[in-house]
C-alpha cells in the first residue's frame, strides 16, 4: 500500500465513522478495526525502541566483559594463504607471535588471504588461548537497531494480516448482503419482477 492510497483510506475511514444513510454497518466495523490496528502499529514503536535498548545494553555488557578479558598482540605470518577456492571454508596461516618473554608459532584462522612474512592482530584470552576480536561498541548500536526494526516490523507485518483477514470476511458478508437484494428487488411483491420470468 503507497503513502497516497493509506493516507486515503485513513480518510475513508473517519469518513466511515460519521453518521450517513448510506455507511454501512460493515463499513463502520472495518474503519473501527483499522483504526484500531494502526494506534496499535504506532504503539509498538515505542515498545520496539524498549527492546533495542535493551539488545544495546545487553550487547554493551559483552563489549565491556570482553574488553577486559582479551588483549591483542602482534603477529608475523610463517606460512601464507593462497587465494581461496571455497569461500566458505576458514583460512588457516601458521603465525608467530611473543608474549612476555614467550614466543608461540600456532596455526591460526586467518581475517583474509595474506602473504608470508604479513603482520596480523591475534587476539588471546586471560589464559593465552586465541579467541575472536571483542566486540564493539558499534556492533551493540548494529544489534539494537536489528532488534528494534524487527520487532516493529513483525507488529506491523501481524497488523497488516489481521486487517487483510477482516476486510475479507466484511466483503464476503458485504457480498452476501448485495445478493440479498438482488433477490429482493428481482423477485419482491412490488411488481417490478415476473416470479415466473
Amino acid at each position: 500500500m503507497s503513502a497516497g492510497s493509506f493516507a486515503q483510506h485513513i480518510r475513508w475511514s473517519l469518513g466511515a465513522l460519521r453518521r450517513h444513510p448510506l455507511t454501512r454497518a460493515t463499513d463502520r466495523l472495518e474503519a473501527v478495526i483499522f483504526l484500531l490496528l494502526f494506534t496499535a502499529t504506532l504503539l509498538a514503536i515505542p515498545f520496539a525502541a524498549h527492546v533495542g535498548d535493551q539488545a544495546y545494553e545487553s550487547t554493551m555488557s559483552f563489549v565491556r566483559e570482553e574488553t577486559q578479558n582479551r588483549h591483542s598482540v602482534e603477529a608475523q605470518v610463517l606460512t601464507g594463504t593462497p587465494a581461496p577456492t571455497d569461500f566458505g571454508a576458514p583460512l588457516y596461516v601458521e603465525a608467530k607471535w611473543t608474549e612476555g618473554t614467550q614466543e608461540r608459532t600456532e596455526r591460526i584462522v586467518s581475517p583474509g588471504p595474506v602473504p608470508t612474512g604479513e603482520k596480523i592482530t591475534v587476539w588471546l584470552d586471560t589464559t593465552g588461548k586465541v579467541v575472536s576480536a571483542p566486540l564493539r561498541p558499534s556492533d551493540a548500536s548494529v544489534n539494537a537497531t536489528s532488534a528494534g526494526w524487527s520487532v516493529w516490523l513483525l507488529a506491523a507485518v501481524f497488523c497488516g494480516l489481521v486487517g487483510l483477514a477482516v476486510r475479507r470476511a466484511l466483503d464476503r458478508v458485504r457480498s452476501r448482503s448485495w445478493d440479498r437484494a438482488h433477490q429482493l428487488f428481482a423477485y419482491g411483491d412490488d411488481g417490478w419482477a415476473d416470479r415466473r420470468g
